[in-house]
Order: structure tokens, then sequence, then C-alpha cells
């Protein structure tokens, strides 16, 4: 008897095949469905992990600027917060530290000189020395006379000869938080004095829900800044002292002795952002919101209580 050979598949090892051949087509279908929603929802969480690193990057660099040639005292601090606003102050070196003029001297006998400027409400004349001019108008400046001390931002700077140079400065009770102008200082004749400063600003606008950084004012003292972020929900910067509390701004007047500008050692900076697009796949096609939080303690700040201890 012959055997006859076989050929082709049954029925059932067609159904089979095709079977098994089903489920890894629908295995691989799913896990490439599965890893592309994953990919868009990194895509998107990535566009404000990347927003949030460069603010972080930004504000972890001038907050360290805080304090540098210009020691805190409890009324007037390197570095202050209020709100949704924070400022840093630092002298500059260009290359070396921004040189101190002091007040011309006019050789009265009195102590001081009557309330205002020495050559009008918003004008005081210093001394020029060796060297050149390192003022000019639209710098900030830190007028101080003894513990008392005020920032100036100069309209002008003008060479009066003689040795002479003369600063017209905004006539306003506040820059950046702080004391400015001379409102009921008096001028010592021989002790005050005017130095550079730098300055830079972080604030959100809360109608447009952008993060701005300004190192300069406009005329008219308000902060001159470009954007750092956009999609910024929320954004909050408080102080850190000695004493480990936290708080919306210093204190050098009140009762407590802890909150002083002179007790700060750093900032704490939180900030609720936004990602710029949406994905349906992704959050259920919302957008995404992530808090950052940033600790930032200068080394100069650090340095002055060290160094008073």
């Amino acid at each position: 008897m012959s055997t006859r050979t076989r050929s082709g598949f049954t029925l059932v090892e067609l159904l089979i095949s095709m079977t098994v051949a089903l489920i890894v087509i629908t295995s691989a279908t799913s896990f490439s469905v599965s890893s592309w929603k994953t990919r868009r929802g990194w895509v998107v969480r990535e566009s404000v992990d990347r927003g949030a690193r460069f603010v972080g990057l930004s504000l972890a660099r001038d907050v360290q600027e805080a304090g540098i040639s210009i020691e805190s005292t409890p009324t007037f601090a390197s570095l202050a917060t209020f709100g949704d606003t924070m400022s840093v102050l630092s002298v500059p070196y260009e290359p070396t530290e921004a040189p101190v003029y002091t007040i011309y001297n006019d050789g009265d006998t009195l102590p001081y000189y009557p309330p205002g400027g020495n050559c009008g409400s918003t004008c005081i004349e210093f001394v020029i020395p060796s060297g050149a001019l390192g003022l000019s108008g639209g710098n900030l400046a830190l007028l101080q006379d003894g513990s008392t001390r005020r920032l100036l931002l100069l309209q002008s700077v003008a060479n009066q000869g003689n040795g002479r140079f003369r600063v017209q400065f905004l006539d306003t009770k506040s820059l950046l938080g702080r004391a400015s102008g001379l409102d009921s200082m008096l001028l010592s004749r021989s002790g005050a004095t005017i130095q550079k400063l730098n300055a830079v600003v972080y604030w959100r606008d809360a109608y447009t829900k952008k993060l701005y950084r300004a190192s300069s004012l406009t005329s008219s003292g308000t902060p001159n800044g470009q954007v750092m972020a956009s999609n910024v929900e929320n954004f909050k910067a408080t102080l850190m002292f000695v004493n480990n509390s936290e708080s919306a701004s210093y204190n050098g007047l009140d009762a407590d002795t802890l909150n002083d500008g002179n007790d700060i050692l750093g900032t704490k900076i939180r900030a609720q952002m936004k990602s710029d697009r949406t994905d349906p796949a992704v959050n259920g096609g919302q957008p995404v919101l992530r808090w950052y939080e940033w600790k930032v303690s200068p080394r100069n700040l650090l340095y002055e209580k060290n160094r008073t201890k």
C-alpha cells in the first residue's frame, strides 16, 4: 500500500496560526500605542520641565550674587521678597569694586547740611577721586550716611569741575521695596557716600501669567524686564532666616528681632508652571500643571552670619 504525501494545512492548523498571529499583532499594536502615548506625554511634560530648569538655573545664579560687597542691615538687606517679587542687590566689579564717592564738604562748621541735598532737593554733589567717574544716568546707587541707607535711581550725572560731580535722582520714597530719596534724612558734610549697585528683579505679572527678569530700572523706577517664562500660574518667594523660620519679607522695625534684614540666610521660591501645549492623549487633553521649588543660600549672606557670631 502506498503512502500519500500530505500537503497544505488543515483548517484547525490555519485557525490556530491566525489566532496566534492576531495575538502577536494585537500585543505589538498595543505596545506601540502605549509607547507612543508615553512619548507624547513625555514631550508635553518635558516642555514644562525644560522651562522650569531654565528659571531655576537663572534664579540660582542671580541670588548667589546677593550681598557682594554690601552687608545687610536690619532695615536694608541685599536680598528682599514681597509677594510675587524678589530683588537682589550687589556691588559690581568692573573689573574692580565700584568706587565709593564721598560727599562734597562746603566747609561749613555745622556737621549736617540743611534738609535736602546740597545742591537741591533731588541733587547731591560728591568729590571726584583720581580716575574716571564710574557713575552715569540710569544707574542705581547706594547712598549711605552712618547706618542710614537710601537707594537712588540716578537721572543724570554731571561733572561740575573743581573736583566735583553732581547727581540728580528720582524723587520717590521707595525703590525695590527699600527706602529711597532723602525724605527726612540729613546729609553729613563729611560722612555721606555714594556707590553704584547692581540690581536683579524677578516678578510675575498676574494678568499675563508671565515671569519677568530685570537687571535695570526705567526712568520712573519700575523694573525694565524681559520674559523668562510663560504660563506661570503661581510664583511665590519667601525669605529664610537664621532661626529656621520663613517670612514673606523682612522687618527690622518691629519687636521681632529674628526677621531683620541681617538675619536672612537665603530664599525659597515656589512656582507652578503650565505646559504651553496640550494633547488629547495626555492628562485628558488638559494642560499639564507642575510645582517646582528652589532654595538658594548665597555664600555672602552665610559669610555675614558666620563673621558676626
